[in-house]
């Protein structure tokens, strides 16, 4: 069988893109993931469902990453059909207004502020908000927790950020939106609303959708400078599977390494490598970008945290203590950390459980890359995040992780807890020792972009063209998280998203 469409990758973007165009009963399409797939509610594994669980073990890829030069840390990314929608926090944001545009300055005028807004209002059921900015009646419920149901510490995560100076906020996803507030999330009731449950369940049912999952997509198969399919193992042999296109929503560190093994990258470093190079694309796996997260755990008091409690519930969008950036930080209150995972940082630590005041960097310079580091389909690329590798990304860290102090030492924060782990007031004081313990400690957000930028014609950096279409190869296009050719200053879930809804369109008419 030839299908129309073949879609590699079941995750945020990918089973968007799946469920609408099969929408169209005379397009055959094929939906490719590595991971399980769960076809209902009922059979699906509670740490999918429920929203207070960050499953980080269970359906994971098990991917390590540079944070630092010399330093690897985990790195998760959801194997499974929703992909890491399937496993996050169900935090549901939107990005800044100018973050769009400034796509849209880069030669990608398609995905300014003014074009991407109708597509968020579309995937919404915002059960708060109303108005022109908000959808009701889409794929993803979105809420807002109630006073009434705030933990302890998430409620007093609030009142000492305001006893700062943080301006309340009731909505977060308002565009001018700066302050403490509840998170919008992506849940219906504790139940988290993965792309698996929002978008594949209702499209199920139809005849000409094809989900195959346990299958991992090893490269294009191309021919006469045209994509014609995708070579996969599923248990077996590798075979091959045949398309009019090829979608990739694999992801930031899924499809560029796709393409690289397919012969789409820097001709030297394929040849080097033994692949041989098809077409010369050398953005293939640079400008990664990911949300470099830091914070101050704390060590809790008998019954201050549950594994029942919501993971997180409060947030503030601010900008960095110094910083030119609007809104450039996150700081959020995490409730509980289950460090038995983690025995290196429960070794550090000398405690099972944490809470922790958490700051991200929502507009980092420093860029990383993904690159293979052998032929093998099997082998992990390898990721170098580079964090906090310029200069000015370190100072707003330092100055951030000292607001997060002031935080955590608050009476109404502090006072929950036994000690604050590793930091004392007098290391706070020193640049030098906080930089330290950020080399030491900083981590991921889960947010990885920008491994296969979008770009005008002119753009020597560019992977793909603001439709997805890969330069110098037919049939083929990239959509998700890699061709954002910058950050969104938001969890970049929902941006995934609603790429995906803005990229169905175009696909459907050609």
């Amino acid at each position: 069988m030839i299908y129309d469409d073949i879609i590699v990758g079941a995750g945020s973007s990918g089973a968007v893109l799946a469920a609408r165009l099969s929408e169209d009963r005379r397009r055959r399409v094929l939906l490719l993931e590595a991971g399980p797939d769960y076809a209902s509610v009922e059979t699906t594994p509670h740490d999918l469902t429920d929203s207070t669980w960050i499953s980080v073990v269970r359906h994971d890829w098990g991917l390590k990453a540079e944070a630092v030069k010399g330093r690897d840390v985990e790195f998760p990314r959801g194997k499974v059909t929703g992909g890491s929608s399937a496993v996050n926090a169900t935090i549901a944001l939107r990005g800044a207004p100018t973050d769009y545009d400034e796509w849209a300055r880069l030669g990608n005028d398609e995905w300014a502020w003014e074009r991407v807004l109708p597509f968020f209002c579309m995937l919404e059921d915002d059960q708060d908000e109303g108005g022109a900015l908000h959808g009701r009646g889409g794929p993803i419920p979105i809420r807002r927790w109630r006073d009434g149901e705030l933990v302890p510490l998430q409620a007093a995560f609030r009142d000492v950020a305001r006893a700062l100076g943080i301006p309340a906020v009731t909505d977060h996803n308002h565009p001018d939106a700066r302050g403490v507030g509840p998170w919008p999330m992506n849940q219906r009731e504790r139940l988290r609303v993965s792309t698996a449950i929002a978008y594949l369940l209702p499209a199920r049912a139809r005849a000409n959708l094809s989900i195959r999952a346990g299958c991992l997509a090893r490269r294009l198969v191309v021919d006469r400078g045209r994509a014609v399919g995708v070579e996969v193992e599923q248990g077996g042999p590798p075979e091959v599977v045949r398309g009019r296109r090829v979608t990739l929503a694999a992801g930031a560190i899924g499809s560029p390494a796709i393409l690289l093994r397919s012969g789409v990258g820097p001709r030297t470093e394929l040849a080097a490598l033994g692949i041989e190079p098809l077409v010369d694309v050398p953005g293939v796996g640079a400008n990664l970008i990911d949300h470099p997260l830091a914070s101050v755990a704390l060590v809790p008091r008998p019954g201050v945290c549950a594994r029942t409690q919501p993971v997180v519930q409060i947030g503030a969008r601010l900008t960095a203590p110094g910083s030119s950036e609007a809104n450039d930080l996150q700081m959020f209150m995490v409730s509980h950390a289950d460090l038995t995972e983690i025995p290196a940082a429960m070794a550090l630590i000398g405690a099972p459980t944490v809470f922790a005041v958490a700051v991200s960097l929502q507009r980092p310079r420093s860029r990383g890359r993904v690159s293979l580091v052998s032929p093998d389909f099997h082998a992990a690329p390898r990721i170098e995040l580079n964090y906090l590798d310029d200069g000015e990304d370190m100072r707003r860290m330092i100055e951030s992780l000292r607001l997060a102090w002031r935080v955590a030492e608050h009476e109404a924060i502090g006072g929950s807890a036994e000690r604050i782990a590793i930091l004392t007031e007098e290391m706070m004081g020193v640049d030098e020792v906080v930089q330290g313990y950020l080399q030491m400690a900083v981590s991921t957000l889960y947010h990885p972009v920008g491994t296969a930028r979008m770009g005008s014609a002119d753009d020597p950096g560019a992977v793909v063209d603001q439709y997805g279409r890969v330069r110098g190869l037919d049939g083929v296009r990239v959509l998700d998280a890699s061709i954002m050719p910058n950050i969104p200053r938001a969890n970049t879930n929902l941006t995934c998203i609603m790429l995906a809804e803005r990229a169905a369109g175009w696909l459907r008419e050609g």
